[in-house]
């Protein structure tokens, strides 16, 4: 293990701000950081379209920013200097978004987790795939799927 990084949800957050200032422009908090799960908020008020509700591409941008958070989560644990990428990703909106919006994720698969830091340690690289939802309720607002890539 080199460099582990173990970061409250406040802490967190101001990382997320200096490293990656479009989510302090957008607004976005974070409501939960772990190995286990992550959830990001963005305020409606920050990120409206001409129609008055959440405009898609900050719809995209805080469900990728939460995928980024979970594999953050996830490698810097073990490894504070490793590189993360988003290499490929898909979103599908499904209900137009009326108020500020949390997007959420979480890692249940152990399996998967283990195959991906067994990787990274193994060759350097590793990639995972983590799915993101925009929720209302019990009600899918949007669902995105993307992998991510770490690398030393």
């Amino acid at each position: 293990m080199t460099d582990v990084l173990k970061l409250s949800v406040s802490e967190f957050e101001l990382f997320l701000h200096k490293r990656i200032p479009i989510t302090k422009a957008m607004g976005i908090t974070v409501l939960e950081y772990s190995e286990a799960a992550v959830k990001v908020k963005a305020p409606l008020a920050l990120n409206f379209n001409h129609k008055g509700t959440a405009f898609g591409g900050s719809i995209n941008t805080l469900m990728t920013v939460c995928g980024w958070a979970q594999t953050h989560a996830l490698i810097s644990a073990h490894d504070a200097q490793a590189h993360i990428v988003i290499q490929k990703s898909k979103v599908r909106y499904r209900a137009p978004i009326i108020s500020d919006f949390i997007a959420e994720c979480s890692m249940n698969d152990s399996a998967a987790v283990k195959l991906f830091l067994d990787s990274y340690f193994r060759y350097g690289k590793a990639k995972i795939d983590i799915a993101v939802k925009c929720m209302d309720g019990e009600k899918i607002l949007a669902e995105f799927e993307a992998g991510y890539v770490v690398f030393k």
